[in-house]
C-alpha cells in the first residue's frame, strides 16, 4: 500500500494527430452546438468513483481569432453535493449527444457555483499549434496547489516564495489509500506533482480525454503553471470531498501512485503519457537541534523546472530546520551542503559548501541563502544548460548566539624573514562571555620584498570590511569599485566553492600604507591605496590565507609588520 500526498493539480496528456484523435473517440465541434442543448459530464468528488451530472449549453462565445468558449449551466444531485462546479473538477470531460465537446475549464469568482465555461475539445487536441491565453477575466476551475509534510511556517515560507509565480498553497494531511489499481480514464481524478516523497506539493484535477493505444492524456483544459513544455509527476488521486466556499468549491484530495509524466503544459491544458517517468532531482536533507538533541531527515524527489529549483530547495530545507527546531527566533547554524551535477561545456560540477550563520530574530529564514543562490546559479545562468544530479544538505542549529567580535591583534616586536611564520595573537568579544584569544600562524610569502607588509586580520564575512575599503576609495577620488566580468560558468563555481566563510579567520596581505610596526590601522585617518575591482577584493591576494573557526568571526584588523631579509 504506497502513501497518497495530499495535493492539487490539473493535467493534461497530449499529443496526438487530430485525425486519429477524433475517430477513436467522437467530438462535437463549437460549430455544431446550439442552446438547449443537453449531456452530462463526469467527475469524481469522493473516493475514486467516477460520477456523471446534467448539463445544458447556454452558447458559445469567441471567435477562430481569439478562441472559443462554451458557457453551459450544470445541475443534479451530484452539483448539490459539491456545492457547484468545484476547482479540482478541471478537465471534466462534457457530453453533448453521446460526443466529447469540450472541458470543465473557466469559471467567474462569487459568481454562481453552477454555470462555467469549456474548453472545446478541438482546441485542447491542436494544442501544440494554437498557444492563445485565456480571457482574463475567467477563473480557472483549479485549486491552489495542496501540500503536505509541511509545517505552518513552512507553508507561509512555501506561499512567500511562489507567490511570485501566482501560485496559493495550502496544507492538507497525508493520506493513505490504496490507489495501485486505479487507473486513469475521462473523469477520473489526476493529480501532477513538483515535489515526491517526506514533503509533497502539486495539485488535482480531472482526465478529459485519453488514447487507450498510445496512453496519451488531456486535462483541465486550462494551463498549469503555463510553462510550455514541462516534465512534471502524473499520479491517480483520491477524493475526500467537494468543499463549498463563497468564492468557488474546491476539491480536497490526496496524490496517489505515480502513473505517468506531464510533458506539455500550455493555454489549453495539459499533456502527458502514462507510463513514461519524468526527470527528477533527489534531494536529501538532515536537521539536528543541537539544544535538545533532536534530529529528523527527509528525502524527496523535485521535478527540474529551472525557475521553480531553487525555490523548491529553499523552502523544503527551511521546512525540514523549522520542524525540527520547533521555536521561532534567533541563534546559530551551520550549514554543508553537496550539489552534483553536469554542466554541457563543464562537464562534471560539484559544489560543495560548508558555513555559518547567526540571525537575532529568525536563523531559520538566515541559513538557506548560499543553498537557494547555489541552486539559482546552477539552474538560471546565462552560459549553458545545468544538470542536477542530487543535493544533500545537513543542518545543525542552536539558540546559543556562536559568534564573536575581534577586538585586537598583537605580534612580536621583531622582523620576520621571507617564508617565515609571524603568529598572531587575536583577542576576541564573544556574546555575553568574558574575553579570549586565539593564536594563528600567518605564513610570509617566499617572495615578499623587505620592508613594511601591511596585513588585515578579518572574519570571513567580508561585508563590513569591503565597505570600508570602497568608502576610503570613495573619499581618496579614486572612482567606485568596478565589478570584473566573469566569462564562464567555472568562474562562477570557482569563486563560489572558494569563497571564504562566516567561521573562519581571514588574514590577507594589502598595498603599503607606511604604517609603524605592530600598529593597528583601522582607525588611522591616512588613506589605504585600494584595487578598483570589487570582485578582486572580495577574492583577496594569492597570499591569502584561511582559518577555521568554531564560531562566527565579525570585524577586522590591519596591521603592519617589518620583513627582513632572508
Amino acid at each position: 500500500m504506497k502513501q497518497c500526498k495530499f495535493l492539487l493539480i490539473l493535467v493534461l496528456l497530449l499529443c496526438m494527430p487530430v485525425v486519429a484523435a477524433a475517430a477513436a473517440i467522437p467530438t462535437i465541434s463549437v460549430e455544431e452546438l446550439q442552446p438547449g442543448m443537453h449531456g452530462y459530464a463526469k467527475t469524481v468528488i469522493k473516493g475514486v468513483n467516477i460520477e456523471t451530472f446534467d448539463v445544458e449549453v447556454l452558447g458559445v462565445t469567441g471567435s477562430d481569432v481569439t478562441g472559443h468558449n462554451i458557457l453551459i449551466k450544470a445541475s443534479g444531485p451530484l452539483i448539490e453535493r459539491s456545492g457547484g462546479i468545484a476547482q479540482g473538477m478541471s478537465g471534466s470531460p462534457v457530453y453533448i449527444d453521446g460526443r466529447l465537446a469540450g472541458a470543465v475549464a473557466y469559471g467567474k469568482a462569487f459568481s454562481d457555483p453552477n454555470y462555467c465555461f469549456l474548453t472545446p475539445i478541438g482546441e485542447m487536441l491542436k494544442m501544440f499549434d494554437n498557444y492563445d491565453p485565456r480571457p482574463a477575466v475567467f477563473l480557472p476551475k483549479n485549486t491552489p496547489l495542496m501540500v503536505s509534510g509541511f509545517t505552518d511556517d513552512g507553508i507561509k515560507y512555501l506561499s512567500d516564495k511562489l507567490l511570485p509565480m501566482g501560485l496559493k498553497t495550502y496544507a492538507v494531511p497525508t493520506g493513505n489509500q490504496d490507489l495501485s489499481k486505479v487507473a486513469l480514464e475521462p473523469g477520473s481524478s489526476i493529480g501532477v506533482e513538483l515535489v515526491r516523497g517526506d514533503m509533497s506539493i502539486g495539485a488535482i484535477g480531472t482526465v478529459t480525454w485519453k488514447d487507450d493505444e498510445t496512453g496519451r492524456i488531456l486535462a483541465f483544459g486550462h494551463p498549469f503553471l503555463q510553462r510550455g513544455v514541462a516534465d512534471y509527476f502524473m499520479t491517480n488521486a483520491w477524493i475526500f470531498a467537494s468543499i463549498p466556499n463563497m468564492e468557488s468549491a474546491f476539491k480536497v484530495g490526496a496524490l496517489g501512485n505515480l502513473k505517468g509524466r506531464i510533458s506539455q503544459d500550455r493555454a489549453t491544458g495539459i499533456a502527458g503519457q502514462l507510463k513514461e517517468n519524468p526527470k527528477i532531482i533527489p534531494m536529501f536533507v538532515s536537521a539536528t537541534d543541537k539544544d535538545r538533541g533532536l534530529h529528523k531527515t527527509a528525502t524527496v524527489q523535485l521535478i527540474t523546472d529551472e525557475d521553480l529549483v531553487p525555490s523548491l530547495v529553499d523552502s523544503i530545507c527551511y521546512n525540514v530546520f523549522n520542524k525540527t527546531v520547533d521555536r521561532k527566533g534567533g541563534g546559530t547554524s551551520h550549514i554543508t551542503f553537496n550539489i552534483t551535477a553536469r554542466g554541457e561545456n563543464s562537464g562534471q560540477i560539484n559544489l560543495r559548501r560548508e558555513n555559518m550563520f547567526y540571525n537575532s530574530n529568525d536563523i531559520a529564514k538566515a541559513t538557506n541563502g548560499e543553498l537557494a543562490y547555489a541552486c539559482d546559479m546552477l539552474m538560471k545562468n546565462k552560459f549553458e544548460k545545468v544538470t542536477i544530479f542530487a543535493i544533500n544538505v545537513d543542518v545543525e542549529a542552536t539558540s546559543d548566539f556562536e559568534v564573536a567580535e575581534i577586538v585586537s591583534a598583537k605580534i612580536p616586536k621583531e622582523k620576520f624573514k621571507p617564508g617565515g611564520t609571524i603568529p598572531l595573537l587575536i583577542e576576541f568579544k564573544p556574546y555575553r562571555a568574558k574575553n579570549f584569544t586565539k593564536e594563528i600562524a600567518f605564513k610570509v610569502p617566499e617572495t615578499q620584498k623587505p620592508g613594511p607588509m601591511n596585513i588585515v586580520i578579518r572574519g570571513g564575512n567580508a561585508y563590513a570590511w569591503l565597505t570600508k575599503l570602497i568608502k576610503k576609495q570613495q573619499e581618496a577620488k579614486s572612482g567606485a569599485p568596478v565589478v570584473a566580468k566573469r566569462l564562464t560558468l567555472k568562474e562562477f563555481l570557482d569563486e563560489f566553492n572558494e569563497a571564504d566563510s562566516n567561521n573562519e579567520i581571514v588574514v590577507d596581505i594589502l598595498p603599503n600604507t607606511h604604517k609603524k610596526v605592530g600598529e593597528q590601522a583601522s582607525e588611522s585617518k591616512e588613506t589605504t591605496p585600494v584595487a578598483t575591482n570589487l570582485q578582486s577584493m572580495m577574492k583577496g591576494s594569492k597570499y591569502k590565507q584561511k582559518y577555521p573557526l568554531k564560531f562566527i568571526a565579525n570585524g577586522d584588523i590591519e596591521m603592519t609588520v617589518v620583513v627582513g631579509k632572508k
